[in-house]
């Protein structure tokens, strides 16, 4: 078997989209990552921000009564930009379809949004995982984002649980379960151009 697919789900902070831009450059497989939120809005025709609300994000029980309110309740003043948001399911669901169109296109590596569990049972696919340490994520976030490490923990939890609901709402998968994966790395312990080489040493077990 040939892989000709990578997904790479991730902890926020444990260096998925480095990772990513480094296998693209030495396999020459395209990369999809920030670029998936703008080619889904171009597809439903919106903007970006108006989009980012709903990108790997499923909306919650209070969001749901907002939105059944908004939809049941035609009587209720909504603003004109609130009420042309896409709808979270329309964004996951077009997701999945770019994705999927893309895939097939050309070798491929896709970064989160779900893509482990929409490509779980496709073969020739190479299902990664990163992890690491909350710490050592804070650490590279609070760098990355000029903020507290205080405020990279939140942030970091927030991302993670964001999500992990968002693949379990959409695609009925736990993030978390390791039969989802072929491989996980934990970036903690693993420096990202051992990650690299640890990749192309699966892939290139399997392609000889």
């Amino acid at each position: 078997m040939q892989y000709d697919l990578i997904t790479i789900s991730r902890e926020y902070g444990a260096g998925a989209s480095e990772l990513a831009v480094r296998l693209g450059a030495d396999l020459g497989w395209q990369v999809l990552d920030v670029d998936i939120a703008l080619a889904v809005a171009d597809r439903l025709g919106v903007s970006r921000d108006s989009l980012a609300q709903w990108d790997e994000h499923a909306p919650g029980f209070f969001e749901n009564i907002g939105g059944a309110l908004m939809v049941g309740t035609p009587e209720l003043p909504v603003d004109a930009l609130v009420a042309s948001r896409p709808q979270a399911r329309d964004v996951a669901a077009t997701t999945r379809d770019f994705l999927v169109e893309a895939a097939a296109l050309q070798p491929s590596i896709i970064v989160g949004h779900g893509a482990q569990a929409i490509f779980a049972e496709r073969p020739r696919t190479l299902r990664v995982r990163l992890v690491a340490p909350i710490a050592e994520r804070s650490r590279r976030v609070a760098t990355r984002r000029g903020c507290t490490e205080k405020e990279a923990v939140a942030m970091a939890h927030h991302f993670d649980h964001d999500r992990a609901h968002y693949v379990k709402a959409f695609h009925g998968r736990d993030v978390t379960d390791p039969l989802l994966y072929t491989l996980q790395i934990n970036t903690g312990e693993i420096a990202m151009p051992d990650a690299v080489t640890i990749v192309r040493a699966v892939l290139g077990s399997v392609a000889g």
